[in-house]
Parts: structure tokens; sequence; C-alpha cells
């Protein structure tokens, strides 16, 4: 196959079965899982660690060398970070951001931080932490790779004439490194959330740190700026002339020049964060739930291409294979390949079919706004269904206000296809499937939900809506006839409460940014192959005008949460016991969880950190007060009782906590 450059198909996750739950930003699972399973002293250089020391009330920032062997990583470290803070000290709102991530983000004033170096790490370096019992993570290491800062160093030594500014672009890959760890909190219950808020905020230091001004759409570097494309050109291959639109992260960069202007990062932050999240949406990477993800099926991969000059050679769409189920996807293909083709997207395959139209995978090499791969959402507009799909103008309001949730997808355009009566969303490709799908409850849940066309009345209004929804499931078996694959291996406990901690995560954000989802269930939801869940269907989403719009949401959760715990593939599963007439009394779901529990010994899998009991009772109360509405009425409560299962989750296992 022969692609444009820069451009080729994503690569296929591998699926390994992995207790660990670490969340990193580079390099493959199996990089990974090697390194966190070997001992620290495999792992670190030995002989080689720096101390530091931080003391947010005198704003200090020190490094002390541990051996004399380290003394010159110690004086490394701090003329990076030196150069850095002086080139900021003429930038009072840089200066500003870049003093909270030194000092105030992580909250890790008792921390023991080290710097180490490592061979082994699969990327520029990594922030690890090991739990006690108590769940404190006092040892912190900032892993740095041996290779980078020695190369750093030697080119220091080698070239003393370099001025201060490039000597600080030089430095930049260590010290944005140190800096990112340093600004990371100890234990986030969500890493994903957190990773952004740091990310985002160093993205807006670096702009200022490497760029002076932008012209004609493009960042200007300073000497530091111009050193650090050269860096990354060399290790990349791509030539500095095109890193802004063949690189990531320089992609990024580009879409953020604004952020020179002299304003305070708050100015920005919300704009900053939609642009870093795109950018770290592709990289994640959750080992134990990407372990679990099965391989895509043959007639469900998409297209190969060729581009010759201007023009774009694709495959013919044929029954069977590009995702095309039947006659019906394969007619629908061929009405909407020709306008997309004009808007300059071309189908690679079928995704996907709901209620309301199709989803297709969309290649795009003309419209420099989007990502080169999209998903593209068609909807059919005629008859009642009209009345459940959103506007493209209102579409386009609430995708925007939904951007501010790290877990949606992401909606980048909508509009009408010229000469057929559909509408169309351009949106971000998530490469995985549905948990309804891996769950195999496809076809079980309830009837599709349309958003509300207004603040919800009454309580009872919102109760007949999921009685309605509820009762209406037996028309949903008409989705198992698309073609899918389960979870490829059994889950672990842990895993199953990662799974679980991401979905309530989903939820509580939604509802962070004054929205309801109104439609929430296993099928609109997205696990990538890479692991990462992500809510889809921005149809059914609408504003929360009081805590009446939130009941279906929390109603529709109690039943999810029973069809995860139920229908999950798991090892030591109970006897099956149906959910349905245990989701009416707390007493009947206690024991009907008993009857069927999926976590095996608990207490001897913990160690005797964690009993079976604590476990249960956590997970009725999650249950229990979604279907009560207590959560509706307090999203305190709510927001508790997710750190109370994440804090189960961890005593599990103890397990390292890595983020990189």
């Amino acid at each position: 196959m022969t692609t444009t450059e820069g451009i080729s198909p994503p690569a296929l996750a591998v699926s390994l079965n992995t207790e660990l739950s670490a969340t990193v930003y580079s390099g493959e699972a199996a990089d990974w899982i090697r390194y966190l399973k070997l001992a620290p002293g495999q792992r670190y250089e030995r002989g080689l660690s720096v101390r530091v020391h931080v003391d947010p009330n005198v704003r200090l920032l020190a490094f002390e060398a541990e051996s004399q062997d380290s003394q010159w990583l110690s004086e490394l470290l701090h003329q990076g970070l030196e150069l850095l803070r002086e080139h900021c000290e003429q930038q009072p709102h840089v200066r500003k951001a870049l003093e909270e991530l030194l000092f105030d983000t992580g909250r890790d004033d008792d921390a023991e931080r080290a710097v180490l170096l490592s061979r082994e790490v699969p990327s520029d370096g990594s922030r690890e932490t090991a739990l006690d019992d108590a769940l404190v993570g006092r040892d912190v290491r900032l892993v740095l790779h041996s290779r980078l800062v020695r190369h750093v160093q030697d080119t220091l030594a080698a070239r003393p004439f370099l001025s201060r500014g490039e000597k600080l672009g030089l430095c930049w890959p260590v010290v944005s490194r140190l800096v990112f760890d340093l600004g990371y909190p100890r234990l986030p219950r969500d890493r994903f959330a957190a990773k952004l808020d740091v990310f985002s905020k160093l993205t807006y230091v670096a702009i200022n740190a490497l760029y002076d001004e932008r012209k004609a759409g493009r960042l200007v570097p300073n000497s530091g700026g111009a050193h650090f494309e050269h860096l990354v050109s060399a290790s990349s291959g791509i030539s500095r002339g095109r890193l802004m639109e063949r690189h990531p992260y320089f992609r990024m960069l580009g879409k953020l020049g604004f952020l020179l202007r002299p304003a305070p990062y708050g100015s920005y932050s919300a704009e900053v964060r939609v642009a870093a999240r795109e950018y770290l949406d592709a990289l994640y990477l959750r080992l134990s739930l990407a372990g679990a993800m099965p391989d895509v099926p043959s007639a469900m991969r998409p297209m190969t291409f060729e581009r010759k000059g201007n023009r774009l050679k694709t495959q013919r769409p044929e029954i069977g294979w590009f995702g095309i189920h039947d006659k019906h996807d394969l007619e629908a293909w061929k009405s909407v390949s020709g306008p997309f083709r004009e808007l300059g997207f071309s189908l690679l395959r079928q995704l996907g079919m709901g209620e309301f139209g199709r989803v297709y995978e969309g290649l795009n090499l003309e419209n420099g706004q989007f990502p080169t791969r999209v998903a593209l959402k068609v909807d059919r507009i005629l008859g009642k269904k009209k009345h459940a799909i959103l506007e493209a103008e209102e579409a386009m309001v609430v995708g925007r206000e939904l951007a501010h949730s790290p877990h949606l997808i992401r909606l980048y355009d909508t509009g009408k296809l010229h000469g057929v009566r559909y509408t169309y969303h351009v949106l971000q490709l998530i490469d995985g499937d549905t948990l309804d799908n891996l769950l195999g409850v496809t076809g079980t849940e309830h009837a599709s939900v349309s958003r509300p066309p207004s603040a919800r009345l009454s309580e009872w209004q919102a109760r007949r809506e999921y009685e309605r929804a509820l009762s209406q499931r037996g028309g949903e078996l008409w989705r198992r006839q698309r073609m899918a694959l389960p979870f490829r291996h059994v889950l672990s406990p842990s895993v199953m409460l990662d799974l679980m901690t991401s979905v309530l995560l989903w939820l509580e954000d939604v509802h962070r940014i004054g929205y309801a989802i109104n439609d929430l269930k296993h099928g609109n939801l997205m696990l990538s192959r890479r692991g990462q869940l992500k809510g889809i269907d921005l149809d059914s989403y609408a504003r929360v005008h009081s805590e009446k719009d939130k009941v279906t949401d929390f109603m529709f959760l109690a039943v999810s949460l029973l069809l995860l715990l139920f229908n999950a593939p798991v090892s030591e599963r109970g006897r099956s016991v149906p959910w349905e007439p245990l989701i009416e009394s707390e007493d009947r779901l206690r024991a009907g969880l008993d009857e069927a529990w999926p976590f095996g010994d608990v207490e001897l899998l913990s160690d005797g950190r964690v009993t079976k009991d604590e476990l249960l009772e956590v997970l009725v109360d999650l249950v229990h007060r979604s279907r009560n509405l207590a959560y509706a009425r307090s999203p305190e409560l709510f927001s508790d009782d997710i750190a109370r299962l994440v804090q189960v989750k961890r005593r599990l296992l103890l397990e390292e906590f890595v983020v990189d």
C-alpha cells in the first residue's frame, strides 16, 4: 500500500494480559510491561541519584547529589531550571504559571523525590511512585532516559560558547520533563485529567519559552526554540520546516500561537486544554484495559489507499468487507461517499450503525483544521426522527462546550450533505469498540433516548422516561447483527474496577460542565484499543437546569453498573443471577451480588488489605444510591463514593503508580 508522506494506518495495539493499570503517553504496551517488571537494580543506573528538595513557602528548589558520581547530573538539572526561570523573569504571567507548576500543583510537600537515570525506560522519562499499605507514596522517583540526559550533557561540554537561549533549547527536553514530574499530583483519582492539567499549563510555558512571535500563521522560534526544533528534527527525521505540519506536538503548538499574547494562563486554559487533550488522546495507553482489547476483525479493517499527485485511489466497497454488513449498508455507503468526497473526505470503512444513521471512518487530506483520520456520522433526517437530531448550529454550540470534558469524543464540524437529506458530524476517530459489544450485552440495554427539548418539570417525568426506555429495550436486539468481538480474555478484579472507575469519572465530568447525558448506556461508550474510555453520540446531551435533569442519568447508571458487574468476563464468577429484580431493593442487591460475586477471594488477593464486605459495600452503595437518586441530589456524595472505589482499587494490589 502507498500512502501520503506522514500518513499511515493506525498501528494496532498489541493485546497483552496484564494486571498493570499504569497510564502512559509514549511507547507500546510490551515495552512498558517489560520495563515495569524489572527490579529497581535493573531499571536504573547504579550510583546515580539526585535528591530534589522543594520548599513552597520560600519558592526554593534545590538539587543534592547523593554521590560524587551524581554531581554532574545535579549541576545539569540546576542549570536547566535556572535558565528557564531566568527566561521567564521578564514575562510575569509565564513566571507565575511556572512557579505554580514547581511549587503549588503537586501538593507533594512531604514526598521524598529523587531523579534517577534509566537506559530501559521506553520514553524520555517517567514519574514512579511505590505505594505502602496506607496508600502513601513518599518515595517519588523522577526517571529520565540516560541517552537523552547524557546527550545534553555532552553537547553542553563540547559547545561552551552557546548562548543562554541556545542552552535552554538544548536542555528543554530534560527541564520540561522535570517541571512536569514536579507538577504532577501524587495520587490523582483521574489520571488523565491530572495529566491534562499539568501538560496544558506546561504547554503555555513552553510556547513562551521557545517562541518570540507568530507571523503569517506560523510560530517564529527564538534561539532556544530553534535549537529544540533541531533536536526534534534530528530524532524524528522530519525536516525543521515541516515540523509544524507533520509532527503532532508541533502541530499542537502551532494551533496555540495566541498564547504569546501577554495574558494570564487562566485566560487561555480552556482553549489550551482542548488542543492538548487532542494531542494526548492519540498517545494515551492504559496497560490493563489495552491488554484486554480484541484485534480488529478482518471484515472490519479499513480500506487501503494510494495517492498519486492530487488523486486518491481507494478500494471498492463490498459486502462483507470494510464494515459493510449487508446491501443496505452498501447502498448507504454509495449514497454518501460522493458528497463526502466533495467535502474532502474519503470513506475507508463503516464503523457502526445506530437508530438514526451510520458512522464511517474517513480519510481527511484537504481540511487542515481536522485530524487526518476522522469519524463521519451520518444522520437520516426524515420523518419524526429529525426532531431527535441536533441542528447544525446547536450541535456546534453543544460540541464546543462538551469539548471541555476529556472523557468525551470531540465534535469538529457538522452540516448537511449536498444532494441528500442527511446531516453529518465530523468527529474524533476512536479506534476500538463500544462497551456493550465488548461485554456482550448488545441489544439488551434500554432503547435509545432523545435529548429533552427543555428542562424537566418534575422528577416523575424523568422516571417515566427511564421506565419507557427500559420497557422498549427488546426492540434493540437488531444491534446484535453487527460484527463485534468481546474482550479477548477474562478481566481481573483490578481491571474491572479500572473500567468501572472510568465510567463513573465520565458521568461526573459531564455533570461538572453542566450537562446531562440522558442516554447513558454501554452502547454510547467507546473503549479504544489503547484502553481509553470515551463517551460518544452527543445527540442526547443537554444542559442541566436542575437536579431533575440528572435523574435519568443516575437511574441508567444503576442499570449500567449492574450489567457490567453481571456480564463482564471473569474467571471466578458465582451463580448467574438476573439483575432486574435486584435494582429495586438494597437487600436483594447485596444478596444477588454476593451470589454472583465476580472478584474471587478479595482478602487473599489483597494480602488482607481489602475484605469482600468492604468492596461489596462500595458496589452496593454505588448502584443503590444511583437508583434512589441520592447522587442527583448530592453530587458531593457521588464524588466521595468514586474516591472510595478508587481507594479500594489501589489497596487491592498496591501496584506501582506510573505516569510518563
